[in-house]
C-alpha cells in the first residue's frame, strides 16, 4: 500500500488506493478543561487500546462550539505554548524520537479563524518514519499513550457559557500503524458539566492545515509504503 500526500492551499490531495483500517480500536480521551483565575486552561489528549497497537504518525483536529445561549467565548490560545512541553514529556508517545522535535516543528498549527480561533490542527510522526522500513513505536495493551496538550483562553470582558470541545472525525484526524495503515478509533464522552462537553464530532473541518503541509514537505512529499 502506497500513499502520496501533498499540501496545497486549502486542499489535501490523496493519491492511491484507500487503506483498510487496521484493527486497533483506539480509545481517544480528551480530559476536562479547568480554567484558572487568569482565564486560561488546558486539555490533555491520550490514546489507549486493550490489545496494544503500533503507531508511526498521528493527526488531530479539535473544534470548539457553543451550547445554548449566549455563545461561548472560549478560544484556542494563539500561539500555543512551547512544543517542548509536549515533546520533552517522558510519557509522550514519541518521546526521544519525535519527528517534530528533531526538525524544530511545532505540534500544533495556528488556530483558525484568526479573529476567534475555535479550530486547531496538529500532529507528529516518529523521527525514523523515513527509514526502510519506516519506524514506529509499540504501545502495550492497556497502556495510555499521551498525545498532546492544547491550551485555551477566555478573552477579558466576555461571558463564558456552556461549550463543547470536539475531536473532528475528518481528514485531519488519523492514526497510522507501522505499515502506514489507518487505525480505527473512538472518542470517549464524559458526562456533561456546566463548563465542558467533550464528544466526537462528524464535522469535516478545514482540509488544509499548517502542520500537515509543513511536515509533509519536510518528509519530501514522497511516496511511502509499508513492508
Amino acid at each position: 500500500m502506497y500513499r502520496l500526500t501533498q499540501s496545497l492551499a486549502f486542499a489535501i490531495l490523496l493519491l492511491g488506493v484507500t487503506a483498510t483500517p487496521a484493527r486497533a480500536d483506539l480509545a481517544i480521551s480528551l480530559s476536562d478543561i479547568t480554567l484558572g483565575a487568569n482565564n486560561t486552561g488546558s486539555m490533555d489528549i491520550s490514546a489507549t487500546s486493550s490489545g496494544g497497537f503500533t503507531l508511526s504518525q498521528f493527526g488531530l483536529e479539535l473544534l470548539i462550539t457553543s451550547v445554548g445561549s449566549p455563545a461561548t467565548q472560549l478560544q484556542f490560545s494563539s500561539p500555543q505554548p512551547d512544543p517542548g512541553f509536549i515533546y520533552n514529556n517522558p510519557t509522550y508517545v514519541f518521546a526521544g524520537q519525535s519527528f517534530g522535535s528533531v526538525n524544530g516543528l511545532p505540534l500544533w498549527g495556528s488556530p483558525t479563524p484568526g479573529y476567534a480561533p475555535v479550530d486547531i490542527v496538529g500532529g507528529d510522526a516518529v523521527a525514523s518514519i523515513l527509514g526502510s522500513p519506516p519506524g514506529f513505536v509499540t504501545i502495550p495493551g492497556g497502556s495510555t499513550a499521551y498525545l498532546a496538550t492544547v491550551d485555551f483562553y477566555v478573552p477579558q470582558g466576555t461571558q463564558l457559557s456552556q461549550f463543547q470541545v470536539s475531536l473532528v472525525n475528518g481528514l485531519n484526524t488519523y492514526f497510522e500503524d507501522q505499515n502506514g495503515n489507518p487505525l480505527s478509533y473512538t472518542s470517549g464522552v464524559p458526562e456533561p458539566s456546566s463548563l465542558t462537553v467533550v464528544e466526537l464530532s462528524g464535522l469535516s473541518g478545514l482540509l488544509w492545515c499548517y502542520w500537515r503541509g509543513r511536515k509533509r514537505r519536510a518528509l519530501k512529499s514522497g511516496v511511502r509504503g509499508g513492508p
